[in-house]
C-alpha cells in the first residue's frame, strides 16, 4: 500500500463514489476496501494514513462498529477518523464510538447532502500543515515541534527541523527567501509556546506575537465549525458555548495585538492550504473585519470579529454539487436550483449556529444573515433596501472581498500586500461597488497608512 490521504471501508457503490469524488476534487491519494479485515491485513503503511472513513450504517451492532474504530486506532494513531452512521444510533451508542477512537461522527444523509465532509477532510487533509513566517525565527532558540518546507514542483512537505534542535542564523539565512515554513497542525501550541516565550525584542514582536494569536483563533475556529455543523445529538451545548466564549477572547486578543503593528494587513495568514474555500479563512475574515471596523465603527470591532468568523459556515451544509462550483471559482453555471441553495447559505448558518444555543446578540446574527447583501440590492438573500441597510454588517462583505484579494493560493505567485491592499481600497472608494460613500470615506487614514508602512519597509 503507497502512502494515502485517505482510505474509506464500505461495501455500497455510491459511498464509494462519493469518496472518489471528492478525492480526485482535492487531489488526494486514495483506496477503498470492502471491509475493515482486507484493509487490517494490507496495512503494512497505515500509520501513514491521514483520513479514515468508515461506512457503519450496516453494522450489526454498534459493539461491532466500537471494536472495529478501536483496531484502527491502534494502527492508526494519528490518522483522523470519520464514521458514518444511519440516524437510528441513539447518544450513547455515539459517545461509545467517540471514547472507541472516532474523531467525527457523521450521519448518513449529511455525508451524502452536504459538504462537511469536504471542509474537514480538506482541513486534516491539505490544512494539517499550518504556514508560520521565516521572520518569526529567533536566533538561538529551540522549538518543541517540527518545521517543513513546501517543495514547489511536487507540491510535498519536506521536514526541515527536528523538535528540539538549535535555530541558528545560518538556518534562519536557509530559508530566508522562502518566506513561510510550515508546521503541523499537531504541533501548533508548541509553535505558539514558542512564540511567547522567546519575545524578542526586535522590530518584528509586534508582528510575531500577533500571528501567535492568529493561530491560536484559527484552531479554535476549525473546532467551533464542526461543532456547529454537527448533526448528530451526541453534541454538549455546554462545549458550544465553550468553544465560542473561547473565540471570543482570541479575537479579543488578536484586535489587541493588530492594533500593535505598522502593517497589520502582513501580520495576518494569508496563504490558503486546505481549499475548501471561504470558511477555512474565516479567521483571516475576522482579523480584516476588526481592522476595518476601527475605522469605520470602532465601538463594534470585536462583535465585527466575531461576525467575519461565522459569516459563511452556512457553506458547509450547502450540497457538494454547490460547494465545487463555488471551490471552482463556477458560479455561473450554478443551476436555478443550485444558486436558491447557494443564496440561502447565510440562512442556513445562522440557524445552525441557534440551533446549538450559541449566545448571539442581534447585531452578529445580522453580521451573519446580512453579509452578502449590498445597498444597491444586487446582494442576498433578501435585498433589502437602502435605507434598511446597516453598515456593521457590510464590514463583513469588505472584509471577505479584501482577504480574496490578498489571499496566496498554494503554489502561486506571491503578492505585494502593501498595494493590493492599498489599490483595493482605493478601487472601493472610486467604484463603490455596492457601499454606502460615506463609509468608504472612513477608510481612507487606513490608504494613508498603507502607504507609510510600504515607506519604512523599503527604507
Amino acid at each position: 500500500m503507497n502512502q494515502l490521504d485517505l482510505v474509506v471501508i464500505s461495501k455500497n457503490k455510491s459511498f464509494i463514489e462519493r469518496c472518489r469524488t471528492l478525492c480526485a476534487d482535492f487531489d488526494f491519494q486514495y483506496a477503498y476496501f470492502g471491509s475493515s479485515e482486507d484493509f487490517f491485513e494490507r496495512s503494512e503503511h497505515a500509520p501513514t494514513i491521514k483520513c479514515f472513513i468508515l461506512d457503519c450504517t450496516k453494522f450489526e451492532n454498534i459493539h461491532e462498529a466500537a471494536g472495529t474504530i478501536q483496531v484502527a486506532r491502534q494502527m492508526m494513531d494519528s490518522s483522523y477518523i470519520i464514521t458514518i452512521l444511519n440516524s437510528k444510533v441513539d447518544p450513547e451508542g455515539m459517545e461509545l464510538l467517540k471514547k472507541s477512537g472516532a474523531n467525527l461522527i457523521m450521519l448518513d444523509n449529511e455525508f451524502t447532502t452536504n459538504s462537511k465532509l469536504e471542509f474537514v477532510a480538506s482541513q486534516v487533509i491539505k490544512s494539517a500543515f499550518i504556514p508560520v513566517k521565516v521572520a518569526d525565527l529567533i536566533p538561538e532558540s529551540r522549538i518543541n515541534g517540527h518545521l517543513y518546507m513546501l517543495m514547489p514542483v511536487n507540491r510535498k512537505f519536506l521536514k526541515i527541523y527536528k523538535p528540539g534542535s538549535k535555530i541558528d542564523n545560518a538556518f534562519i539565512a536557509k530559508y530566508t527567501e522562502a518566506k513561510e515554513l510550515y508546521t503541523h497542525r499537531n504541533d501548533l501550541s508548541a509553535w505558539v509556546e514558542y512564540v511567547q516565550k522567546y519575545q524578542a525584542k526586535d522590530d518584528n514582536a509586534g508582528a510575531r506575537n500577533c500571528r501567535a494569536n492568529f493561530l491560536k483563533l484559527q484552531q479554535a475556529f476549525l473546532e467551533l465549525v464542526i461543532l456547529i455543523s454537527d448533526q448528530t445529538v451526541s453534541t454538549s451545548f455546554a462545549a458550544g458555548k465553550e468553544l465560542f466564549a473561547l473565540c471570543e477572547k482570541f479575537c479579543a486578543d488578536l484586535l489587541v495585538s493588530l492594533k500593535d503593528v505598522t502593517a497589520p494587513w502582513e501580520a495576518v495568514n494569508n496563504s490558503s492550504v486546505g481549499d475548501f474555500g471561504s470558511v477555512e479563512r474565516g479567521t483571516a475574515v475576522a482579523a480584516y473585519a476588526g481592522m476595518l471596523a476601527e475605522q469605520i465603527s470602532p465601538e463594534v470591532a470585536p462583535k465585527a470579529m466575531m461576525g467575519g468568523l461565522l459569516a459563511d459556515i452556512g457553506l458547509i451544509l450547502v450540497s457538494p454539487e454547490v460547494s465545487r462550483k463555488i471551490r471552482t471559482g463556477n458560479l455561473s453555471q450554478l443551476t436555478g436550483e443550485e444558486r436558491m441553495e447557494y443564496v440561502k447559505h447565510p440562512i442556513y448558518g445562522l440557524n445552525q449556529i441557534l440551533s446549538k444555543r450559541i449566545p448571539l446578540d442581534d447585531l452578529i446574527k445580522d453580521m451573519i444573515l446580512m453579509s452578502h447583501e449590498r445597498i444597491d440590492q444586487k446582494g442576498f438573500p433578501n435585498k433589502p433596501a437602502a435605507i434598511k441597510m446597516k453598515e456593521e454588517p457590510m464590514i463583513i462583505r469588505l472584509a471577505q472581498e479584501l482577504d480574496d484579494a490578498l489571499t496566496i493560493k498554494l503554489g502561486k505567485e506571491r503578492i505585494d500586500f502593501d498595494n493590493t491592499f492599498k489599490s483595493f481600497l482605493s478601487g472601493k472608494l472610486n467604484e463603490g461597488d455596492g457601499y454606502p460613500l460615506i463609509m468608504l470615506l472612513k477608510l481612507n487614514p487606513l490608504i494613508r497608512r498603507t502607504g507609510n508602512a510600504s515607506e519604512s519597509s523599503h527604507s
